[in-house]
């Protein structure tokens, strides 16, 4: 009631009357002025309103998101293969790709690739929700920008999201980070001699395998174990994972159809990945898809989305190796039995994917029993088969199992297996470079692409001028050698072939772009033993590579 209304009320009544008015007039203005020294107004009143309305949407919100008490699922008993057992893998399998669990995003990598965020001191950040491409982790800080082309977010320790660098958010593998995150991606790939060109190749071989995949989940034909696992490896390569948008489902179906695989092999070939376990191929199938197996689980253990039975599969193909390594440290291998362990005959050729898996193990953290021993008496076995030319294999040209083949593949254990003899090693190095320089690779000469993919390992892990002269040699050999497709043009090779590549008989084509594709990965896949550094909690593995 306003002062002018009063007035007009008292005059229309009596005395007494208006003596009453006076009093409601003064409570009512009373009132007023408090309303009104507290800032009060109907802005005030709506804004409080909207307040109210907020706190119960927040409420509804928070209410309808809580956890709801869901039964786990069940679990696939481990045991032998076929009947039930493969049943229930497939509908593990079926689950695994239409019901996966959503992940926690760290971030949108550049090739839209989602890594969950698994560590326990994140559990307090709500899940991120997706960044537009060219997103990226930035340095963070209270709100920081990443060093990049875009804006970034930050939240403190490193929250950073934008273009930049990896600092902050989630403290991923040592091992994992070169090849995760997009901007180290491509500084170690500049900075160990790659260029743009090679980062395109990998794409469009990586495109092309999702096209050539089975509708089982394989790749190949005729050694499919060990096919998938190559393929399986060249996309953990460029951090492919199951959280992967683009090739997500290709990869975890890859996985799964190894698991069932090894899963309906009866004994005493179960647990093996291979369709013909007793056969001298079934050794090299294994071996590549154990390693394969090895990577995978490396990233699971950080991921969301459901694998039954990964760890069970893997520890259990680790174990064969394990067991069925020969005294000496070596793998061997008879028509018939698969893995030989008592032959008198050492193969260095098997023998490099046998350890190969094993150090995918140690990268793990998983405690395997036999697995630090078994890798003790590789390196014994890697260095016994060392020549006077400094070379490792047989010292007979005509061989396949010679050492201007399999030079690399020693060297490349010697070297990230454990401290490793620098002496043999250099020896060994000396030996690949000489036998380069007198013979430069070529594609349409000679082009032994396993020996390729052991020497670039090799050779990278030593870095250098030995390095920048098979860079300059292999890197454009492949480049100009890819299809439009992302495929491969057919290699010229010589009346010795290098051995194992009859592993991949019947596939050759996915069998050439994998070794291609891990090749041009290895700028930023693998760290250089000089990179290498104590990893907190893992002492227990093996230098990272």
């Amino acid at each position: 009631m306003h002062q002018d209304s009063y007035q007009k009320d008292c005059d229309d009544h009596t005395e007494d009357e208006g003596a009453e008015l006076f009093e409601e007039y003064q409570e009512e203005t009373r009132g007023h002025g408090y309303w009104r020294r507290l800032g009060g107004g109907s802005l005030t009143v709506s804004i409080m309103a909207h307040a109210v309305f907020a706190l119960i949407a927040v409420f509804l919100i928070l209410w309808r998101g809580s956890p709801q008490a869901v039964p786990p699922p069940e679990q696939i008993v481990p045991g032998g293969g076929g009947g039930s057992r493969g049943q229930q893998i497939a509908l593990h399998k079926q689950h695994a790709v239409t019901h996966a669990q959503p992940a926690r995003k760290l971030a949108v990598l550049e090739s839209n690739i989602l890594l969950p965020g698994a560590s326990n001191e994140l559990s307090h950040l709500q899940a991120l929700t997706r960044i537009q491409p060219g997103g990226g982790f930035g340095n963070g800080g209270t709100g920081g920008t990443g060093p990049g082309d875009g804006p970034g977010l930050g939240l403190k320790r490193g929250l950073g999201l934008g273009p930049g660098d990896f600092p902050g958010f989630v403290n991923l593998p040592k091992m994992l980070r070169s090849r995760c995150m997009p901007a180290e991606r491509l500084r170690k790939l500049k900075e160990n001699g790659g260029n743009d060109a090679c980062e395109a190749a990998v794409k469009k071989t990586l495109r092309w395998l999702k096209q050539k995949q089975n509708a089982d989940g394989s790749w190949g034909e005729t050694s499919r174990g060990g096919i998938t696992g190559l393929a399986l490896l060249a996309y953990l390569g460029h951090c492919e994972t199951p959280e992967s948008p683009a090739y997500g489902d290709t990869v975890i179906r890859g996985i799964m159809f190894l698991m069932e695989l090894a899963a309906k092999n009866k004994a005493p070939f179960d647990g093996i990945y291979s369709e013909a376990p007793g056969t001298t191929k079934s050794t090299y199938e294994h071996g590549i898809a154990s390693y394969a197996m090895g990577e995978t689980y490396s990233f699971a253990k950080l991921g969301t989305r459901p694998i039954p039975d990964l760890r069970e599969s893997f520890e259990k193909g680790v174990l064969i190796i394990i067991n069925r390594q020969k005294s000496n440290g070596a793998w061997n291998y008879k028509d018939g039995i698969g893995y030989d362990q008592y032959g008198d005959r050492n193969d260095l050729s098997v023998t490099g994917w046998q350890y190969q898996a094993l150090k995918a193990a140690r990268h793990t953290g998983l405690e395997i029993p036999g697995l630090q021993g078994a890798v003790r008496k590789v390196e014994s076995y890697l260095e016994s088969v060392q020549t006077a030319d400094g070379g490792f294999g047989g010292r007979s040209r005509a061989d396949h199992y010679n050492q201007w083949n399999l030079t690399g593949a020693a060297l490349l254990g010697l070297q990230t297996l454990g401290v490793g003899n620098t002496g043999r090693i250099n020896k060994g190095i000396r030996f690949l470079v000489d036998d380069i320089k007198k013979e430069p690779r070529t594609w349409n000469a000679d082009c032994y692409l396993y020996t390729w993919y052991y020497d670039t390992q090799a050779l990278f892990q030593k870095g250098g001028e030995p390095w920048q002269a098979w860079n300059d040699q292999f890197q454009k050999e492949i480049l100009t050698n890819q299809n439009g497709d992302g495929s491969y043009r057919v290699e010229s090779v010589g009346a010795i072939v290098a051995a194992g590549s009859g592993a991949a008989a019947g596939d050759r084509d996915i069998y050439r772009a994998c070794l291609c594709t891990l090749m041009l990965e290895v700028y930023y896949r693998y760290l250089k033993v000089g990179d290498r550094g104590a990893e907190g909690g893992t002492s227990n593995l093996m230098p990272i590579r």
